[in-house]
């Protein structure tokens, strides 16, 4: 078998890869990745996502798939203290490891998962990143005992092409320059945050661990939408960007409390038209209301926020809240 994962394969899939980082999250940027990389190897199907490789166990923090069963994740966690593909990775330090059913090394666990899954010929690569006890991994699979194993020099390809997926998955989490955002499991574990999110949430959160979101900004039951945390002087957006064996990924973006917090959506509207100068009447008839009622609403607004002149809003409506 001749495999198709050369140069320029490997050029048409990082340029590609480069496009869809402009319009794809970056859990549907992986997953294209994992699919397309594993037709670049020839394999049968890929299973890939974020794992700890660091601490002595493998932990898996989540997972994305390519042409796999629901239950490969649930199945491989029964099996996971015998997986050789792991414990390969973790005692050599190795970026990449190789498992054939029908070779010399076995455990019991790999000869069940092989068997379960018509998966023959197995093969891990890992991305890491100094500092970053998660590593980006990639595990493509053939089916059939005549299957050829991955070869070294697919191992080189995927491995090359992977740190390419790493840094661009990581780049779309942390969004524009700036940005306190992270990318979290259901569990609150950290699987990649940008500095200033680290940043804030280490000056804000007394005691922190560093591997999961504070408590005070992951609850027992996590779910998409905006949260205000005034103890922590934090507003919080979470969204949903995969949900896979009953396991959500959240994208998280972060910010300081501002004094526009203060107001409803109603008076931010009205308040953020007040700032770019528009008159009550202008506000009236952009947003539907009567003059009486802009002017009604603005008096709130210079209220809540402590001032008496609409024309220190622009200053500060978006200001940090005072401490």
């Amino acid at each position: 078998m001749t495999s198709r994962a050369g140069i320029d394969r490997f050029s048409s899939f990082v340029m590609e890869l480069h496009e869809r980082s402009l319009t794809h999250h970056p859990v549907a940027l992986f997953q294209w990745s994992l699919e397309e990389l594993a037709l670049a190897v020839d394999a049968d199907c890929s299973w890939g996502g974020w794992a700890d490789l660091h601490r002595g166990e493998v932990d898996l923090c989540a997972s994305l798939s390519y042409n796999l069963p629901d239950d490969f994740d649930s199945f491989w966690s029964e099996i996971k203290h015998e997986d050789l593909l792991a414990r390969d990775v973790m005692d050599t330090g190795s970026c990449a490891a190789r498992y054939d059913r029908y070779g010399s090394r076995h455990t019991a666990g790999m000869v069940a998962l092989s068997d379960r899954y018509h998966i023959d010929k197995l093969a891990v690569v890992v991305a890491d990143r100094p500092g970053n006890p998660i590593s980006l991994f990639m595990s493509p699979y053939r089916s059939g005992r005549a299957a050829d194993e991955v070869d070294a020099g697919e191992i080189i390809f995927l491995r090359v092409a992977l740190d390419h997926v790493r840094y661009l998955v990581e780049r779309g989490v942390n969004g524009a320059s700036g940005g306190a955002n992270l990318l979290v499991n259901a569990q609150g574990r950290i699987l990649h945050a940008s500095p200033e999110a680290l940043r804030l949430i280490g000056d804000r959160c007394r005691g922190w661990n560093a591997d999961y979101l504070p408590a005070e900004l992951n609850g027992s039951t996590p779910h998409p939408g905006r949260r205000s945390l005034p103890e922590c002087g934090i507003v919080m957006d979470r969204t949903e960007l995969a949900y896979r064996s009953g396991q959500p990924l959240f994208g998280v973006a972060l910010r300081q409390v501002s004094l526009s917090d203060r107001l409803t959506l109603r008076e931010r509207q009205i308040a953020e038209e007040i700032a770019n100068g528009s008159t009550h009447k202008e506000i009236a008839r952009l947003l539907g209301l009567s003059p009486a009622t802009v002017r009604n609403h603005t008096q709130t607004i210079l209220t809540k926020l402590g001032v008496h002149r609409k024309a220190t809003l622009s200053k500060l409506l978006y200001g940090p809240e005072p401490s």
